[in-house]
């Protein structure tokens, strides 16, 4: 089973994920962990064990960090293994897709997809919409 799980600084993570189960239905299963000032590294990595270690061996997650380089990023990238991908930049179309398509794709295949929609959902609108005058 896929699990995901989104990191960023500040609150980022957290209102991506009420944004996907606002569209999706709360019935979304999705964690966050959210890097602030006042969290300490160790916290963070002790959550991100625990929320790892609880789906057992079974479970693969992606998880999906605000920016490469960035310490919650750094962080992630210490539990890189066969059972755990991450993935820097999401946005919401990339959310979305990757929920929406878990169960119809491997995880490696997903990503793949996910990233490129990722990509697609970045439009410069005025470029549209000067080409559709």
């Amino acid at each position: 089973m896929k699990k995901f799980l989104i990191a960023s600084h500040g609150d980022f993570a957290k209102e991506m994920v009420n944004s996907v189960q606002m569209i999706m239905g709360p019935a979304v299963n999705i964690n966050f962990i959210s890097m602030h000032p006042h969290t300490s590294i160790e916290n963070i990595k002790e959550e991100l064990n625990s929320l790892i270690m609880q789906g057992g061996e079974e479970n693969e997650y992606i998880i999906l960090t605000d920016v490469l380089g960035g310490s919650i990023s750094n962080l992630c990238t210490e539990f890189v293994s066969n059972k755990v991908n991450i993935i820097t930049g999401f946005n919401l179309p990339m959310m979305l897709e990757m929920i929406s398509l878990q169960e119809k794709m491997d995880t490696n295949e997903l990503i793949d997809h996910c990233i490129n929609q990722g990509k697609k959902g970045i439009i410069h609108v005025n470029k549209v919409v000067q080409n559709n005058r």
